[in-house]
């Protein structure tokens, strides 16, 4: 997949997030899934995950 894709996809999943952690786990984990495929040293170093001013999803978990 191109990362204008995953870009898009990752878009598109976000915009579907509620604001309520508990329901909107599995989308920020396909959302993470995704940005690791862009960006795979996020995986060891969630401080490069700069996609966006969200943080990193290790941080709230």
């Amino acid at each position: 997949m191109t990362e204008e894709k995953l870009m898009g996809e990752i878009q598109e999943l976000k915009g579907q997030l509620t604001g309520n952690i508990f329901e909107d786990g599995e989308l920020q984990q396909k959302i993470y899934e995704l940005k690791k495929q862009l960006r795979p040293e996020i995986e060891e170093n969630p401080e490069l995950d700069d996609f966006d001013d969200e943080g990193c999803l290790y941080c709230g978990s």
